[in-house]
């Protein structure tokens, strides 16, 4: 599997982190997913107000819930 990261743009030292966000959203108790889910909107709206490059929406348009 590490030959795929790459691939698909994660560094391999990152998959740690993508491991915790999944096992954060399916958590059986659903605070903790609405909250990750909060928390990733802020951070990806605190990114987009420093600067910093976000990924380009039309390769990948992400979902609306």
């Amino acid at each position: 599997m590490a030959n795929t990261v790459p691939v698909i743009g994660i560094d391999p030292a990152e998959l740690p982190w993508i491991r915790m966000l999944v096992v954060l959203l399916r958590h059986p108790d659903p605070v903790v997913p609405e909250l990750t889910r909060q928390a990733l909107s802020y951070l990806e709206a605190a990114a987009s107000r420093s600067g910093i490059a976000l990924p380009d929406r039309e390769a990948a348009p992400s979902v609306k819930r």
